[in-house]
Protein backbone atom coordinates (compact mmCIF):
# COMPACT_ATOMS: atom_id res chain seq x y z
CA UNK A 1 0.00 0.00 0.00
CA UNK A 2 1.33 3.37 -1.05
CA UNK A 3 1.31 6.00 1.50
CA UNK A 4 0.38 9.24 0.78
CA UNK A 5 1.01 12.39 2.35
CA UNK A 6 -1.31 15.76 2.23
CA UNK A 7 0.36 19.40 2.52
CA UNK A 8 -2.58 21.54 3.61
CA UNK A 9 -1.65 25.16 3.37
CA UNK A 10 -4.28 27.93 4.74
CA UNK A 11 -3.56 31.60 3.61
CA UNK A 12 -5.73 34.48 4.78
CA UNK A 13 -5.77 37.43 2.56
CA UNK A 14 -7.88 40.82 2.88
CA UNK A 15 -10.06 41.70 0.33
CA UNK A 16 -8.94 43.78 -2.44
CA UNK A 17 -10.47 46.91 -0.95
CA UNK A 18 -8.94 46.25 2.37
CA UNK A 19 -5.40 45.83 0.88
CA UNK A 20 -6.29 49.21 -1.62
CA UNK A 21 -7.41 51.35 1.52
CA UNK A 22 -4.29 50.14 3.47
CA UNK A 23 -2.02 51.08 0.40
CA UNK A 24 -3.91 54.26 0.08
CA UNK A 25 -3.63 55.31 3.45
CA UNK A 26 0.25 54.42 3.83
CA UNK A 27 1.28 56.07 0.84
CA UNK A 28 -0.68 58.96 1.83
CA UNK A 29 1.61 58.89 4.91
CA UNK A 30 4.92 58.25 3.64
CA UNK A 31 5.63 58.14 -0.34
CA UNK A 32 8.56 55.68 -0.81
CA UNK A 33 9.16 56.57 -4.35
CA UNK A 34 9.43 60.20 -3.44
CA UNK A 35 12.47 62.40 -4.67
CA UNK A 36 13.96 65.39 -6.33
CA UNK A 37 14.18 66.48 -9.89
CA UNK A 38 17.75 67.70 -10.90
CA UNK A 39 19.07 69.47 -13.86
CA UNK A 40 22.36 68.06 -15.63
CA UNK A 41 24.36 70.15 -13.06
CA UNK A 42 22.92 68.42 -10.36
CA UNK A 43 20.54 71.65 -8.95
CA UNK A 44 17.47 70.77 -7.54
CA UNK A 45 14.52 71.97 -9.48
CA UNK A 46 11.47 70.29 -7.86
CA UNK A 47 11.48 68.39 -4.96
CA UNK A 48 9.02 65.86 -3.03
CA UNK A 49 8.05 64.19 -6.77
CA UNK A 50 6.87 61.06 -7.15
CA UNK A 51 9.68 58.92 -9.15
CA UNK A 52 8.14 59.35 -12.65
CA UNK A 53 8.28 56.08 -13.52
CA UNK A 54 5.81 55.41 -11.46
CA UNK A 55 3.82 58.49 -11.78
CA UNK A 56 4.36 58.17 -15.72
CA UNK A 57 5.78 61.81 -15.78
CA UNK A 58 7.99 62.56 -18.38
CA UNK A 59 11.22 64.53 -17.66
CA UNK A 60 12.71 66.76 -19.86
CA UNK A 61 15.84 66.79 -21.43
CA UNK A 62 19.27 66.99 -19.20
CA UNK A 63 16.67 66.34 -16.35
CA UNK A 64 17.10 63.41 -13.75
CA UNK A 65 15.29 61.83 -10.79
CA UNK A 66 16.83 61.54 -7.70
CA UNK A 67 15.20 59.37 -4.66
CA UNK A 68 14.93 61.17 -1.30
CA UNK A 69 11.76 59.47 -0.29
CA UNK A 70 11.69 61.53 3.21
CA UNK A 71 8.78 63.41 2.79
CA UNK A 72 4.45 63.47 2.32
CA UNK A 73 2.80 62.25 -0.87
CA UNK A 74 2.47 64.60 -3.45
CA UNK A 75 -0.86 64.00 -2.85
CA UNK A 76 -1.12 63.96 0.90
CA UNK A 77 -4.35 65.95 2.01
CA UNK A 78 -1.58 67.18 4.70
CA UNK A 79 0.82 68.41 1.75
CA UNK A 80 -1.42 71.40 1.41
CA UNK A 81 -1.15 72.59 5.15
CA UNK A 82 0.77 75.72 5.67
CA UNK A 83 3.69 75.52 7.62
CA UNK A 84 3.91 77.88 10.22
CA UNK A 85 5.11 81.42 9.53
CA UNK A 86 5.15 84.80 11.25
CA UNK A 87 2.95 87.54 10.41
CA UNK A 88 4.65 90.19 7.95
CA UNK A 89 3.91 93.44 7.52
CA UNK A 90 5.01 95.47 4.67
CA UNK A 91 5.34 99.76 5.16
CA UNK A 92 7.41 102.70 4.22
CA UNK A 93 10.38 103.34 6.40
CA UNK A 94 10.14 107.01 7.49
CA UNK A 95 13.74 107.19 7.58
CA UNK A 96 14.56 106.33 3.96
CA UNK A 97 11.39 106.58 2.21
CA UNK A 98 11.62 102.79 1.32
CA UNK A 99 8.89 99.91 1.57
CA UNK A 100 10.22 97.17 4.36
CA UNK A 101 8.75 94.19 4.90
CA UNK A 102 9.34 93.06 8.61
CA UNK A 103 8.17 90.49 11.53
CA UNK A 104 7.00 93.78 13.32
CA UNK A 105 4.07 95.95 12.19
CA UNK A 106 4.32 99.33 11.81
CA UNK A 107 3.54 100.59 14.57
CA UNK A 108 5.89 98.64 16.66
CA UNK A 109 8.89 99.45 13.86
CA UNK A 110 7.63 103.65 14.68
CA UNK A 111 8.35 102.71 18.74
CA UNK A 112 11.53 101.61 17.79
CA UNK A 113 12.45 104.21 15.99
CA UNK A 114 10.98 106.73 18.20
CA UNK A 115 13.00 104.46 21.30
CA UNK A 116 16.23 105.05 19.40
CA UNK A 117 15.78 108.83 18.57
CA UNK A 118 15.11 109.20 22.30
CA UNK A 119 18.14 107.44 23.33
CA UNK A 120 19.66 110.58 25.02
CA UNK A 121 17.28 112.90 24.79
CA UNK A 122 17.67 114.58 28.06
CA UNK A 123 21.46 115.53 27.37
CA UNK A 124 20.89 118.55 26.08
CA UNK A 125 18.76 119.15 29.64
CA UNK A 126 21.74 117.83 31.21
CA UNK A 127 24.28 119.90 29.36
CA UNK A 128 22.09 123.17 30.12
CA UNK A 129 21.81 121.81 34.04
CA UNK A 130 25.59 121.34 34.08
CA UNK A 131 25.82 124.58 32.44
CA UNK A 132 23.95 126.37 34.93
CA UNK A 133 25.69 124.22 38.17
CA UNK A 134 28.91 126.04 36.69
CA UNK A 135 27.39 129.36 36.98
CA UNK A 136 25.82 128.88 40.35
CA UNK A 137 28.89 127.81 41.80
CA UNK A 138 30.78 130.93 39.95
CA UNK A 139 28.31 133.17 41.55
CA UNK A 140 28.44 131.61 44.58
CA UNK A 141 32.20 131.68 44.73
CA UNK A 142 32.03 135.48 43.94
CA UNK A 143 29.66 136.21 47.10
CA UNK A 144 32.31 134.44 49.07
CA UNK A 145 35.07 136.72 47.35
CA UNK A 146 32.60 139.61 48.45
CA UNK A 147 31.85 138.70 51.86
CA UNK A 148 35.70 137.88 52.50
CA UNK A 149 35.90 141.74 51.15
CA UNK A 150 33.32 142.69 53.79
CA UNK A 151 35.49 141.11 56.66
CA UNK A 152 38.54 142.88 55.63
CA UNK A 153 36.63 146.27 55.59
CA UNK A 154 35.19 145.20 59.16
CA UNK A 155 38.23 144.53 60.36
CA UNK A 156 39.61 147.14 63.02
CA UNK A 157 36.55 149.50 62.82
CA UNK A 158 36.10 148.18 66.39
CA UNK A 159 38.98 150.20 67.40
CA UNK A 160 39.26 152.85 69.56
CA UNK A 161 40.39 156.14 68.74
CA UNK A 162 44.02 157.57 69.42
CA UNK A 163 44.84 161.31 69.15
CA UNK A 164 48.11 160.37 68.07
CA UNK A 165 46.99 158.47 65.27
CA UNK A 166 46.31 154.92 64.55
CA UNK A 167 48.93 152.06 64.63
CA UNK A 168 49.67 150.83 61.29
CA UNK A 169 50.08 146.72 60.85
CA UNK A 170 51.99 144.45 58.29
CA UNK A 171 50.48 141.32 56.82
CA UNK A 172 51.72 139.46 60.00
CA UNK A 173 50.04 141.58 62.19
CA UNK A 174 53.37 143.36 63.34
CA UNK A 175 53.49 147.10 63.96
CA UNK A 176 55.52 148.95 61.45
CA UNK A 177 58.30 150.72 62.11
CA UNK A 178 59.95 153.90 60.76
CA UNK A 179 63.24 155.77 61.43
CA UNK A 180 62.24 159.50 62.54
CA UNK A 181 64.43 161.51 60.46
CA UNK A 182 65.11 163.98 63.43
CA UNK A 183 65.91 161.83 66.20
CA UNK A 184 67.41 158.87 63.67
CA UNK A 185 65.03 156.80 66.43
CA UNK A 186 62.76 153.87 65.52
CA UNK A 187 59.57 155.25 66.05
CA UNK A 188 55.89 153.33 65.43
CA UNK A 189 54.37 154.25 62.00
CA UNK A 190 51.06 155.59 62.62
CA UNK A 191 48.04 156.70 60.31
CA UNK A 192 45.67 160.03 61.12
CA UNK A 193 45.42 161.83 64.17
CA UNK A 194 45.64 165.58 65.25
CA UNK A 195 48.07 166.14 63.54
CA UNK A 196 46.80 165.97 59.95
CA UNK A 197 44.43 167.95 60.89
CA UNK A 198 46.29 170.61 62.57
CA UNK A 199 45.84 174.11 60.86
CA UNK A 200 49.35 175.06 60.04
CA UNK A 201 48.79 178.76 59.55
CA UNK A 202 47.95 178.94 63.71
CA UNK A 203 51.50 179.84 64.01
CA UNK A 204 51.45 182.81 61.62
CA UNK A 205 48.39 184.28 63.20
CA UNK A 206 49.90 183.58 66.77
CA UNK A 207 52.83 185.72 65.07
CA UNK A 208 50.36 188.47 63.69
CA UNK A 209 48.38 188.85 67.36
CA UNK A 210 51.88 188.96 69.00
CA UNK A 211 53.48 191.59 66.41
CA UNK A 212 50.18 193.94 67.27
CA UNK A 213 50.61 193.23 71.21
CA UNK A 214 54.45 194.24 70.82
CA UNK A 215 52.98 197.49 68.77
CA UNK A 216 50.56 198.19 71.52
CA UNK A 217 53.08 197.90 73.38
CA UNK A 218 55.48 200.17 72.41
CA UNK A 219 52.69 202.70 71.62
CA UNK A 220 51.50 202.55 75.27
CA UNK A 221 55.24 203.01 76.59
CA UNK A 222 55.95 205.85 74.55
CA UNK A 223 52.59 207.30 76.06
CA UNK A 224 54.49 206.21 79.59
CA UNK A 225 56.81 208.13 78.57
CA UNK A 226 55.60 211.27 77.54
CA UNK A 227 53.40 211.74 80.35
CA UNK A 228 56.23 211.14 82.22
CA UNK A 229 58.15 213.70 80.81
CA UNK A 230 55.33 216.22 81.10
CA UNK A 231 55.64 215.92 85.01
CA UNK A 232 59.35 216.11 85.16
CA UNK A 233 59.68 212.54 85.88
CA UNK A 234 61.20 210.64 82.63
CA UNK A 235 63.66 208.28 83.59
CA UNK A 236 62.07 207.85 86.85
CA UNK A 237 61.34 204.75 88.86
CA UNK A 238 57.47 205.32 88.74
CA UNK A 239 58.05 205.22 84.97
CA UNK A 240 60.19 202.41 84.68
CA UNK A 241 57.61 200.30 87.24
CA UNK A 242 54.58 201.61 84.66
CA UNK A 243 56.74 200.48 81.86
CA UNK A 244 57.65 196.77 83.18
CA UNK A 245 53.88 196.24 84.00
CA UNK A 246 53.29 197.35 80.46
CA UNK A 247 55.85 194.52 79.35
CA UNK A 248 54.86 192.12 81.59
CA UNK A 249 50.93 192.72 80.71
CA UNK A 250 51.46 192.22 77.10
CA UNK A 251 53.96 189.11 77.60
CA UNK A 252 51.13 187.51 79.23
CA UNK A 253 48.12 188.53 77.20
CA UNK A 254 50.76 187.19 74.35
CA UNK A 255 51.02 184.05 75.75
CA UNK A 256 46.93 184.22 76.55
CA UNK A 257 46.00 184.62 73.51
CA UNK A 258 49.47 182.22 72.07
CA UNK A 259 47.78 179.41 73.96
CA UNK A 260 44.42 179.77 73.17
CA UNK A 261 44.75 179.93 69.86
CA UNK A 262 46.93 176.61 70.08
CA UNK A 263 44.15 175.23 71.85
CA UNK A 264 41.44 176.05 69.80
CA UNK A 265 43.24 174.47 66.76
CA UNK A 266 44.93 171.83 68.59
CA UNK A 267 40.73 170.74 69.53
CA UNK A 268 39.70 171.05 66.48
CA UNK A 269 42.23 169.14 64.89
CA UNK A 270 41.11 166.83 67.78
CA UNK A 271 37.72 166.78 66.56
CA UNK A 272 38.55 166.78 63.05
CA UNK A 273 41.13 163.67 63.09
CA UNK A 274 38.17 161.94 65.30
CA UNK A 275 35.27 162.86 62.92
CA UNK A 276 37.38 161.43 60.26
CA UNK A 277 38.47 158.10 61.81
CA UNK A 278 34.60 157.67 63.06
CA UNK A 279 33.55 158.71 59.21
CA UNK A 280 36.61 156.16 58.58
CA UNK A 281 35.11 153.67 60.63
CA UNK A 282 31.70 154.22 59.58
CA UNK A 283 32.56 153.66 55.83
CA UNK A 284 34.74 150.24 56.72
CA UNK A 285 31.26 149.15 58.59
CA UNK A 286 28.70 150.26 55.74
CA UNK A 287 31.52 148.85 53.66
CA UNK A 288 31.61 145.68 54.85
CA UNK A 289 27.78 145.55 55.20
CA UNK A 290 27.49 146.20 51.57
CA UNK A 291 30.12 143.79 50.67
CA UNK A 292 28.04 141.37 52.78
CA UNK A 293 24.68 141.75 51.20
CA UNK A 294 25.93 141.53 48.02
CA UNK A 295 27.97 138.12 49.02
CA UNK A 296 24.95 136.93 50.40
CA UNK A 297 22.69 138.03 47.30
CA UNK A 298 25.07 136.65 45.07
CA UNK A 299 25.08 133.21 47.29
CA UNK A 300 21.38 133.29 47.12
CA UNK A 301 22.02 133.72 43.44
CA UNK A 302 24.32 131.35 42.92
CA UNK A 303 21.79 129.30 44.64
CA UNK A 304 18.63 130.48 42.56
CA UNK A 305 20.73 128.76 39.14
CA UNK A 306 21.92 125.67 40.45
CA UNK A 307 18.41 125.29 41.82
CA UNK A 308 17.59 125.88 38.01
CA UNK A 309 19.85 123.47 36.79
CA UNK A 310 18.20 120.97 39.26
CA UNK A 311 14.92 121.53 37.32
CA UNK A 312 16.42 121.45 34.33
CA UNK A 313 17.90 118.06 35.01
CA UNK A 314 14.14 117.09 36.10
CA UNK A 315 12.59 118.19 33.13
CA UNK A 316 15.47 116.11 31.08
CA UNK A 317 14.27 113.00 33.11
CA UNK A 318 11.07 113.53 32.69
CA UNK A 319 11.31 114.33 29.13
CA UNK A 320 13.20 111.01 28.82
CA UNK A 321 10.46 109.21 30.78
CA UNK A 322 7.21 110.56 28.67
CA UNK A 323 9.52 109.61 25.53
CA UNK A 324 9.55 106.11 27.24
CA UNK A 325 5.92 105.86 27.98
CA UNK A 326 5.57 106.69 24.51
CA UNK A 327 7.38 104.07 23.14
CA UNK A 328 5.94 101.70 25.52
CA UNK A 329 2.46 102.54 24.66
CA UNK A 330 3.10 102.41 20.74
CA UNK A 331 4.98 99.40 20.76
CA UNK A 332 2.02 97.85 22.95
CA UNK A 333 -0.31 98.70 20.85
CA UNK A 334 1.80 97.29 17.94
CA UNK A 335 2.18 93.79 19.50
CA UNK A 336 -1.61 93.63 20.10
CA UNK A 337 -1.99 94.48 16.18
CA UNK A 338 0.97 91.75 15.90
CA UNK A 339 -0.63 88.94 18.18
CA UNK A 340 -4.05 89.83 16.05
CA UNK A 341 -2.54 89.18 12.71
CA UNK A 342 -0.65 86.01 13.88
CA UNK A 343 -3.53 84.17 15.59
CA UNK A 344 -5.53 85.01 12.08
CA UNK A 345 -2.33 83.24 10.36
CA UNK A 346 -2.90 80.22 13.41
CA UNK A 347 -6.27 80.39 12.77
CA UNK A 348 -6.23 79.69 9.08
CA UNK A 349 -3.59 76.67 9.19
CA UNK A 350 -5.70 75.44 12.07
CA UNK A 351 -8.53 75.52 9.92
CA UNK A 352 -6.31 73.93 7.03
CA UNK A 353 -4.99 70.96 9.54
CA UNK A 354 -8.65 69.97 10.20
CA UNK A 355 -9.34 69.89 6.71
CA UNK A 356 -6.04 68.14 5.84
CA UNK A 357 -7.28 65.70 8.91
CA UNK A 358 -10.89 65.20 7.80
CA UNK A 359 -9.87 62.60 5.19
CA UNK A 360 -8.02 60.52 7.85
CA UNK A 361 -10.75 60.64 10.06
CA UNK A 362 -13.00 59.27 7.75
CA UNK A 363 -10.66 56.71 7.63
CA UNK A 364 -10.35 56.11 11.14
CA UNK A 365 -14.15 55.62 10.85
CA UNK A 366 -13.56 52.58 8.33
CA UNK A 367 -11.18 51.34 10.43
CA UNK A 368 -13.66 50.95 13.35
CA UNK A 369 -15.77 49.40 11.76
CA UNK A 370 -13.07 46.93 10.12
CA UNK A 371 -12.32 45.84 13.59
CA UNK A 372 -15.80 46.06 14.72
CA UNK A 373 -15.18 48.82 17.40
CA UNK A 374 -17.69 51.40 18.62
CA UNK A 375 -17.32 54.63 16.17
CA UNK A 376 -18.29 56.91 18.75
CA UNK A 377 -15.45 56.58 21.08
CA UNK A 378 -12.80 56.24 17.67
CA UNK A 379 -14.20 59.25 15.44
CA UNK A 380 -13.81 61.15 19.07
CA UNK A 381 -10.40 59.94 19.81
CA UNK A 382 -8.95 60.57 15.98
CA UNK A 383 -10.77 64.31 15.88
CA UNK A 384 -8.40 65.31 19.51
CA UNK A 385 -5.45 64.13 17.87
CA UNK A 386 -4.86 66.92 15.42
CA UNK A 387 -1.88 68.28 16.56
CA UNK A 388 0.14 64.89 16.89
CA UNK A 389 3.22 64.16 14.96
CA UNK A 390 0.61 62.82 11.09
CA UNK A 391 3.37 60.33 10.07
CA UNK A 392 2.91 58.20 13.62
CA UNK A 393 -0.79 58.85 13.48
CA UNK A 394 -0.23 57.43 9.71
CA UNK A 395 1.49 54.52 10.58
CA UNK A 396 -0.42 53.50 13.66
CA UNK A 397 -3.42 53.25 11.30
CA UNK A 398 -1.62 51.03 9.14
CA UNK A 399 -0.76 48.54 11.96
CA UNK A 400 -3.52 48.59 12.95
CA UNK A 401 -5.45 47.66 9.68
CA UNK A 402 -2.64 45.00 8.99
CA UNK A 403 -2.91 43.75 12.21
CA UNK A 404 -6.79 42.70 11.36
CA UNK A 405 -5.87 39.70 9.69
CA UNK A 406 -4.78 37.60 12.55
CA UNK A 407 -6.87 39.70 15.12
CA UNK A 408 -9.75 37.01 15.04
CA UNK A 409 -12.03 39.17 12.92
CA UNK A 410 -11.99 37.64 9.47
CA UNK A 411 -15.15 36.86 9.13
CA UNK A 412 -16.28 40.24 9.40
CA UNK A 413 -13.32 41.72 7.15
CA UNK A 414 -13.59 38.60 4.68
CA UNK A 415 -13.29 34.71 4.24
CA UNK A 416 -10.04 32.62 4.35
CA UNK A 417 -8.57 30.33 1.31
CA UNK A 418 -7.64 27.11 2.11
CA UNK A 419 -5.49 25.84 -0.64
Amino acid sequence: MVDQTYLNQTQQLLPEYQEAFLKSLLFSAFDPYAGNIVDADGNVIATGVTDPSISGETLEEGQSFVSAPTGLATDSPLSTVPAPSLAQFTYTDPTTGQSVTSGFTPAQAEAIRMGIAQTGAYQPMFTSAGQSFAQGLGAFGEGVDMARLGGAALEGTGARYDPRGQLVYDDAGQVVMDTDPTTGEQVQRRTGGYKEFYDPFVEDVIDEVQADLEGQRQQEMRRVGAGAASRGAFGGARQAVAEQELTRNTARESSRIGSQLRSQAYGQAQQQAQTAFESAQKRGQNAAQLFGSLGQGLGSLGQGIMGAGTTQMAAGEATQAAGTRDVNALFNLGTLEQQQAQAELDVGRQGALETAYEPYQRMGFLSDLFRGVPTLSSSMGVASTPSKNPTQTFLGYGMGLSGLQGGGYGGLMGGSTTR
